[in-house]
């Protein structure tokens, strides 16, 4: 059965915290968030535990460190759109996932025109891609999984009987 808690908890939430703990832990205290973080109470104990989680991050392939975070927002943005809009009208769930998209590829095309801060990886519009893709894709499986009846508590045959 379908569950809005669980799908907001496992393709939003999760995501989020998940591209957060690598962004924040495991990624250069020179990065603009630090900044932002650091007149606040939270600043002190991040730091605290970047020092710790530092030397980690050299186990982990350049592509997790600074590919994968975008990419878990980027699937996490597509799917609140997808899960908040499930049952709304095409024209605001297609504007809002066209918007959400744009802004996923247009801050990486920013920065290879230098009119966004920060450096162009190819490989960062590759992540976004397949995000989007992975987002969409589990979306119209689970549509086709409600639609035949499996999983589907409320499923009836014609008799009425359920499923």
């Amino acid at each position: 059965m379908f569950s809005i808690t669980k799908a907001y908890t496992t393709r939003v939430l999760l995501p989020v915290f998940l591209g957060a703990v690598i962004y924040c832990l495991l990624r250069d205290s020179s990065l603009i968030i630090f900044k932002l973080i650091k007149s606040s109470t939270v600043s002190g104990f991040m730091l605290s535990l970047q020092q710790i989680s530092m030397p980690v991050s050299e186990l982990f392939p350049r592509w997790f460190l600074y590919s994968l975070p975008d990419a878990l927002w980027c699937y996490a943005c597509v799917s609140l759109i997808l899960i908040y809009w499930r049952e709304g009208a095409l024209f605001f769930k297609g504007f809002w996932l066209s918007v959400a998209i744009t802004l996923s590829f247009g801050f990486e095309i920013g920065q290879l025109l230098n009119v966004v801060p920060g450096t162009f990886c190819a490989y960062d519009l590759l992540f976004s891609a397949a995000a989007i893709a992975l987002a969409l894709s589990h979306e119209v499986l689970r549509r086709i999984h409600f639609k035949t009846g499996l999983g589907n508590t409320l499923a009836t045959d014609p008799s009425g009987a359920p499923v």
